[in-house]
């Protein structure tokens, strides 16, 4: 009988006996973890173990402005930035601040699942914009252009994009933001897989404006760091905004892991030669894995671009997403995601996870080109 794998679940990629504890040794070991007593961090072991106060660690915040101006050339003040308890409670916590009852954000479609709920949380109304698979989900702007209303508040920029690792162009996002200045509405760059970019598009949207305004910027150290039960991560935006968005989370969280904070610390101080690791192994995996997806009869795929996601091509086979992934699940006992999902766009795909090893993705498509569907 074959033993499961996870091959996509909630962005995690795995052989279920083996998952926890090598993502613990990995982790460990990628932070420079000793086990000894006294271990240092960031210079204080006592401030790891102290409550800290919403808009949280003050030594992390100045470390995350420094990565910004150097990186980037953004000029960030203190006031512009809080830490959240990583990437989807700083949408959640966004979207509280920014939508009174009825206001529209518009999704370019495949997008991460929960922006519908973080959007209808506070009765705002998702618009959603199904960006052409035929042109890999690249963004029309005219076509975009037309799901903007008076009541648009902001448009949720994802990349590199989860589901389909499309990476936008810097004409598309100039765009966007030229979109976003005709009609008054603001941009959230959802720059989850910041470091996981394979092009050479690398520029975030922050870096085109010289101080916070109208680019709202959520971040996440799960992907870019592989911290993900850490939940750390941080919000960029105007001081009125970080101000409202202070008070929600003071209210529903009161405040985050401070020992995650100071592991926040030692990863951004470290981050050019953790994130060259961390991109170089997820490339060779997904490379390996749009290789072995490519061999497939009736199945296409796009040349990875970013993130650590094969968005499939299923259409050829006849059958929907919801179909395949259950079949891929009976017959080969892999578990996959169905790009329905991910918004009307991806009906016809499925989303292949690529954070396990080399190994564990052979084991998984050894699986599956065996089915006849794909002979």
């Amino acid at each position: 009988m074959y033993k499961g794998i996870i091959f996509d679940m909630d962005g995690v990629l795995a052989d279920t006996e083996s998952y926890y504890t090598n993502r613990r040794d990995e982790y460990l070991g990628l932070m420079g973890y000793q086990r000894q007593e006294n271990t240092d961090f960031t210079g204080s072991n006592e401030k790891a173990l102290w409550e800290t106060m919403v808009p949280n660690d003050p030594e992390l915040r100045q470390e995350t402005i420094k990565m910004y101006k150097e990186d980037f050339g953004l000029t960030v003040g203190m006031d512009e930035l809080l830490i959240p308890a990583g990437g989807t409670h700083a949408l959640y916590v966004v979207m509280q601040a920014l939508l009174d009852e009825g206001d529209e954000v518009i999704a370019i479609a495949p997008y991460y699942t929960y922006y519908k709920d973080q959007i209808e949380a506070p009765r705002g109304k998702l618009v959603v914009y199904n960006a052409p698979s035929e042109d890999g989900f690249d963004v029309d702007l005219a076509e975009l252009e037309k799901c903007v209303t008076t009541r648009a508040k902001a448009i949720i920029v994802n990349t590199p994009c989860n589901p389909s690792g499309k990476v936008y162009s810097e004409e598309t996002l100039r765009g966007i933001l030229a979109l976003a200045e005709k009609y008054d509405f603001l941009v959230i760059a959802d720059d989850i897989y910041g470091a996981l970019n394979f092009t050479g598009n690398t520029r975030p949207l922050c870096s085109f404006e010289e101080r916070p305004k109208r680019v709202i910027t959520v971040y996440s150290y799960s992907k870019d760091f592989s911290m993900t039960g850490l939940r750390l991560g941080h919000i960029i935006a105007d001081r009125e905004i970080i101000e409202v968005a202070c008070n929600i989370c003071g209210a529903v969280t009161f405040t985050i892991s401070s020992f995650s904070q100071r592991l926040g610390i030692y990863a951004l101080r470290r981050r050019k030669e953790i994130q060259q690791g961390l991109r170089e192994e997820y490339q060779k995996r997904m490379m390996y894995a749009y290789e072995r997806m490519s061999r497939l009869k009736h199945v296409k795929c796009r040349y990875p671009e970013g993130t650590f996601y094969i968005f499939a091509d299923i259409t050829e086979t006849g059958i929907s997403s919801m179909e395949m992934w259950d079949r891929i699940l009976d017959e080969a006992h892999v578990l996959v995601l169905p790009g329905d999902g991910f918004g009307a766009a991806g009906e016809g795909y499925i989303r292949i996870c690529c954070t396990v090893s080399v190994e564990v993705l052979k084991k998984a498509f050894d699986r599956i080109e065996k089915m006849d569907i794909f002979c």
